[in-house]
């Protein structure tokens, strides 16, 4: 055999060697390939929930942020209980206040302690009277009124509002933060009514003050220790 023809033979096996090479190459590279492109899960949200107990009728209104000097020395507690799940998912429109009833307290309590400096907690249930589905999106207006006309409206926790759809006859709940005035030469608010306006509406019902004792007027600060939280909140 010549010298050529050996040299072109061993070129022809070096070829075939790369030609296996690059093909095995390419299968690892395809199996990488697909197994970092395989795809990921997906969760879903939870559902809100709503609900709350007790019985009666309230109005007023406004907004802004809460807590002060006084309020953090006592404790200042932004409140999370929950109620039962009232219809979330269900259609219907918004809550109107001639649909709703209004009364002091809730399953999960919510009944202030007025004998003491720390701040407490006030729950007001609502209760759809209608017929149909309605929800409650926000925050209600709050306005305190004491036994000498003043009156004082609330204004708005940092609290992010969730809707809550209720079903006839369901419930649902906000809770109001106040803090209490026992020292004698405190400003004070004796609260003889408070009136509750729902979220986008403009007529309010009015409950009366069921828990005596006095609040300490901060209705001229930035940041009071006296302030409503959003339905359900």
């Amino acid at each position: 055999m010549s010298h050529t023809t050996l040299r072109h033979g061993r070129r022809a096996a070096a070829a075939g060697l790369i030609a296996v090479a690059a093909l095995g190459l390419t299968a690892c590279n395809g199996t990488k390939s697909d197994a970092a492109g395989s795809p990921a899960g997906s969760a879903s949200a939870p559902a809100a929930d709503s609900g709350g107990s007790g019985d009666g009728g309230n109005s007023g209104g406004t907004a802004g942020g809460s807590t002060d000097a006084r309020t953090t020395a006592a404790g200042h507690r932004a409140h999370t209980g929950r109620g039962s799940h009232a219809g979330a998912g269900s259609a219907g429109g918004r809550c109107t206040t001639g649909g709703l009833q209004a009364g002091w307290g809730s399953e999960g309590g919510g009944i202030p302690d007025m004998k003491s400096d720390s701040q407490q907690t006030a729950a007001v249930w609502l209760k759809n009277t209608g017929k149909a589905s309605c929800t409650l999106d926000g925050f209600p207006g709050v306005q305190l009124k004491s036994t000498d006309g003043t009156t004082w409206d609330l204004r708005r926790s940092a609290g992010k509002p969730a809707p809550v759809t209720l079903k006839p006859g369901a419930r649902t709940r906000f809770t109001i933060e106040l803090l209490p005035s026992t020292a004698k030469d405190d400003k004070k608010i004796e609260p003889a009514v408070v009136t509750v306006t729902p979220p986008n509406e403009k007529k309010s019902v009015t409950l009366k003050w069921p828990y005596g004792g006095a609040i300490l007027d901060q209705s001229a600060a930035t940041h009071p220790g006296t302030f409503v939280n959003p339905i359900n909140g």
